[in-house]
């Protein structure tokens, strides 16, 4: 068995879970994705049995494919002008014949492609989280003027505004801006027309005491709670400041239920979720993001070993209970080792990471 990992081997959580794999005696294969160079190239063949080749490394059965971060077809720059769009298309089906064929082979994947672009859509987090038994926000998504202003006036009370997905604005000489969820309310609003440039989330406020980021490991969830000086709406801002105290927490029961059977639904075994708690001790589902950042929890709190948990995992049998990941979370490497080793400065900085989400003005 090998651990085949769909991103940059430099990626922010490749480098190092790659090291702490090798360092335990697994081989790992890191494929960024589908581009013309040899690296990146791929076959699909079909003689009585099916093969899979992502640039040197063949796909075997056992293996395990965690699909971490796949980078958007690379075309050979050499293509002309005119073809650009054929080549875009062939490059882009390509893609995703390799990406979902890995969901019917006979490996383990994490998590079939299918089932991660299915669960990435916010509509479809909030109504399977909702189906579940889990709290949801009053929610509205649009891009229509007089549906946000209805929502906003008919709901009183405290609303907030969020983007889909993460953006960065960078700006020459320096400086940047981030999506950030804020407080709004229908006095606010701008022109409409304003409305119409973006479509948003508009959402009932949940005043918490604090939040709540979940890792899903299969059939086991741990709760790390986020506490911030500021109180803010975002602690995300608070984190890269290094201002957020992060805490195990004990999940309710009936939290771990829902969120279990919400899992099996989207068919997914792993995921980072993303909790606000009220000050009546209620647990409200905001979003999950299955390709997960989960490093940095150990980075503020090096107790927690969610890098060795997650690793206990990947290499554990499909199902593997909370008793068999704590068994064998000793056998990898920590985030602090990582950290105190000589590879750490040889990973250089992350390449094409995030790319699509960054916007550079003058």
């Amino acid at each position: 068995m090998k651990i085949v990992i769909l991103a940059y081997d430099n990626d922010n959580h490749t480098g190092p879970l790659k090291w702490a794999l090798e360092e335990a005696g697994y081989q790992v294969a890191c494929w960024p994705g589908l581009g013309w160079s040899e690296q990146q190239q791929a076959s699909i063949v079909f003689d009585g049995s099916t093969r899979l080749m992502l640039g040197p490394h063949s796909v075997e059965e056992g293996d395990v494919v965690w699909i971490r971060r796949p980078n958007t077809p690379i075309l050979n720059p050499k293509v002309a002008e005119a073809d650009k769009k054929f080549a875009e298309g062939e490059y882009r089906w390509f893609s995703w014949s390799l990406l979902y064929l890995l969901g019917t082979l006979p490996v383990r994947c994490i998590n079939p492609y299918s089932a991660s672009r299915f669960i990435n859509s916010k509509s479809v987090q909030l109504l399977l989280a909702k189906s579940s038994g889990m709290n949801v926000p009053e929610t509205l998504m649009s891009n229509s003027p007089e549906a946000v202003k209805n929502f906003l006036r008919q709901r009183g009370g405290r609303n907030i505004c969020k983007a889909f997905f993460p953006h960065v604005w960078q700006k020459g000489g320096g400086g940047i801006a981030v999506t950030e969820t804020f407080e709004l309310n229908a006095d606010q609003l701008p022109a409409d027309e304003v409305l119409t440039y973006a479509p948003a989330i508009y959402q009932q406020m949940v005043v918490k005491n604090f939040d709540v980021r979940m890792v899903l490991l299969g059939t086991t969830v741990y709760s790390y709670s986020l506490h911030n000086p500021k109180g803010a709406i975002d602690w995300r801002q608070d984190c890269g400041q290094g201002l957020v105290e992060v805490r195990s927490i004990e999940t309710p029961q009936e939290v771990e239920k829902a969120v279990l059977t919400f899992a099996q639904k989207a068919g997914i075994s792993f995921g980072s979720l993303d909790f606000a708690i009220d000050a009546e001790g209620r647990w409200w589902f905001l979003e999950i993001n299955e390709e997960g950042q989960f490093l940095w929890l150990d980075e503020f709190n090096a107790e927690v070993n969610v890098q060795q948990k997650f690793l206990a995992f990947l290499t554990s049998p499909e199902g593997a209970s909370r008793e068999i990941i704590e068994q064998r979370q000793s056998l990898f490497p920590s985030w602090r080792d990582f950290c105190a080793s000589p590879k750490k400065d040889e990973i250089p900085p992350e390449e094409n990471v995030g790319a699509p989400f960054i916007s550079v003005e003058p």
